[in-house]
């Protein structure tokens, strides 16, 4: 047998992806017969909580899942990617990720790999199968599928291919947002359930995301302690949130029963979810702890006089929700969830407000990474690699142990992370500097670099927002039954599935096979097998036109994830 070929073909793997799922609000929906199939399958198989990527935001953890390594080898971080030395921030996309992936793996060892919305996927790769574009593909854009010509075999058969969700929680617009999730979760399996009928297939990954954006809109009418929960909102539409939940158990159960018998069956999430209470604005602790130093010209003193006076972004938003624009949220990305502000939108504090030359750190990302600005790196570098670097991240960590709400006093930060601690690999210098996790209610404010004068204030827009532990289910002949397994990692998955599909594991992977979810008997009969490195593969990277580049940015702040 050939290094190429698959080692022990026994089955079909299907990958079901639930987006941002979490046992914290499934284990209840659980309890109350909403998920029979989940539960089920939580029975006859391998079952656990599933850590992230960091940070855990759909770019960075798709693309740990797809490779099997940690971002330091991978290359994507976040949803914009950095160029070095550059301001410019491009959207991810597949032909950014500097490792191969799985589907490659695969195809090369002549199975059939089926490949349906997953993110990271736009543009398409050739694959020895067949792919459907992801969310991060840009508006108007054609390429959505290999082969080429099958868009317009599914568009023929099924209309046009729903690539975003648009709707945002407003109080009157919940039934509206419910209709987009219904509608486009329905596309999905009836496009998916076709190609598993017409195409031949031993791998197939399909993936939803409907559950993601129903938490980040709709988590405070789920949760009696959140503080914007309702009862009279909750009583009039917790019913059709959890009709949603059920549907896609009852679209699952389709998948599986259409894969046959004997399909390995693995059912994870990305990423968790939770409450959102309080946001933190990490750029006003390090513009207050002396970190960051704004500019000196009257242009910017007129501004942070203003700024400190309350003109500010969140101030904005307040005033357009008083004034009835409920549809202009934070899900929408503050430039244009403040529409009716963007006249005045220059007299707010950015970064082009910053004295680079006396600035030693600044925050920017989702989950308030912090980048120490680094000669040679920034693009006005002012702090020397070596010492001086070692001696600022020294004194960033030090300061975010003694970070504290000031309206109760209390601790806020629950973990703290330097570069080293996450990220290895060839481009791990690319990465945050310091990076951290906020006490449970807490989330860094990372859409906008100075959004409130308050460090931390009241949570608006979103209720609900990402943590690190996902979810992961396995089924099949391989799998025990009535595991939970501890500590897997969300870049397990890869090694695991590859494993599964009878293909060598590439030796340089983070991840590991999850040998605790195998059967001893068919494990020893069966072990892993190891082949060659897969990191440093890299694409010509796609091209984006301007026009591009702004909608796939513009997309991204509607939901709520760049600046």
């Amino acid at each position: 047998m050939s290094n190429t070929e698959s080692l022990h073909r026994r089955s079909k793997v299907l990958v079901i992806g639930l987006d941002g799922t979490t046992f914290d609000l499934l284990d209840a929906m659980m309890a109350e017969g909403v998920l029979p199939f989940l539960s089920q399958a939580i029975q006859n198989g391998v079952s656990g909580r599933l850590t992230s990527a960091y940070p855990p935001v759909t770019a960075a953890a798709f693309a740990s899942f797809l490779t099997g390594m940690n971002p330091g080898k991978h290359g994507i971080y976040e949803f914009l990617y950095r160029q070095r030395g550059d301001w410019q921030q491009t959207p991810v996309n597949s032909t950014m990720l500097r490792a191969k992936t799985i589907w490659a793996w695969m195809s090369e060892a002549g199975l059939r790999v089926g490949v349906l919305s997953v993110p990271l996927t736009y543009p398409p790769q050739p694959i020895n199968g067949f792919s459907l574009a992801d969310f991060l593909t840009p508006k108007g854009a054609r390429d959505l599928s290999y082969p080429p010509e099958l868009i317009t075999e599914i568009e023929a058969r099924f209309g046009p291919y729903p690539l975003y969700h648009s709707k945002v929680y407003t109080p009157s617009g919940v039934e509206e947002l419910l209709a987009e999730c219904h509608a486009i979760l329905q596309y999905r399996a009836e496009t998916a359930l076709y190609l598993m009928q017409s195409q031949d297939w031993d791998v197939l990954m399909i993936y939803l995301e409907g559950t993601d954006r129903v938490q980040h809109e709709l988590w405070h009418i789920l949760d009696e302690n959140h503080p914007r929960y309702d009862p009279t909102e909750a009583s009039r539409y917790r019913p059709g949130i959890l009709e949603f939940y059920r549907e896609t158990d009852a679209q699952v159960r389709r998948f599986v029963e259409a894969a046959g018998p004997g399909t390995d069956v693995i059912l994870m999430s990305d990423h968790g979810f939770g409450p959102i209470y309080r946001f933190v604005n990490i750029n006003i602790w390090l513009w207050k702890q002396g970190f960051l130093v704004l500019k000196s010209d009257a242009l910017t003193r007129l501004k942070a006089m203003l700024f400190h006076l309350g003109l500010t972004p969140a101030l904005g938003y307040r005033i357009a929700m008083r004034f009835g624009f409920a549809n202009l949220r934070l899900s929408r990305g503050m430039s244009k969830r403040l529409g009716l502000l963007r006249s005045v939108g220059r007299v707010f504090l950015s970064l082009n407000n910053v004295d680079w030359a006396r600035t030693s750190a600044y925050s920017q990302g989702n989950y308030g990474q912090i980048y120490v600005n680094v000669r040679g790196r920034e693009p006005f570098g002012a702090v020397s690699p070596g010492g001086e670097y070692e001696e600022v991240v020294d004194q960033l960590v030090a300061g975010l142990r003694e970070l504290r709400d000031p309206a109760t006093d209390e601790p806020i930060v629950e973990r703290i992370f330097r570069r080293q601690d996450l990220y290895q690999g060839p481009v791990a210098e690319q990465s945050p500097d310091v990076m951290f996790l906020l006490e449970d209610t807490y989330k860094p404010l990372g859409t906008l670099e100075f959004s409130s004068h308050r460090l931390v204030e009241d949570a608006f827009g979103n209720s609900g927002d990402h943590r690190m532990e996902g979810i992961l289910v396995m089924n099949g002949v391989p799998m025990r039954k009535g595991i939970v397994l501890q500590d897997a990692k969300l870049i397990d998955l890869a090694p695991t599935l590859l494993y599964l599909a009878g293909v060598p594991v590439p030796h340089d992977m983070d991840g590991r096979v999850l040998t605790a979810a195998i059967e001893p008997a068919y494990l020893e009969a069966h072990p892993p097998q190891y082949g060659s490195a897969g990191a440093q593969q890299v694409h010509q990277e796609l091209d984006y036109t301007p026009e591009e580049r702004a909608e796939l940015i513009e997309r991204l702040r509607n939901l709520g994830y760049v600046s």
